[in-house]
């Protein structure tokens, strides 16, 4: 993911975000598949939320190297 937008938004919060307008068009248009297909990409960042939530990803940082001139 980009960093710029990960500082912004997290991709659950993307998912949730693009589920969530799918459903309202889904609903709007009364089209019973895309709104099955939201309700599982929903699942789908509520599960995501809660892995980065309760199992961080460990970022193993290279020591820094100061360049000789």
């Amino acid at each position: 993911m980009d960093r710029k937008l990960g500082q912004v938004m997290t991709n659950s919060r993307m998912i949730t975000f693009i589920a969530f307008l799918a459903a309202i068009f889904a609903w709007f248009l009364h089209m019973n598949a895309l709104f099955f297909v939201s309700v599982f990409a929903l699942f789908f960042g509520a599960c995501l939320f809660i892995k980065d939530r309760f199992f961080p990803v460990k970022v193993i940082h290279a020591p820094n190297r100061e360049k000789s001139a």
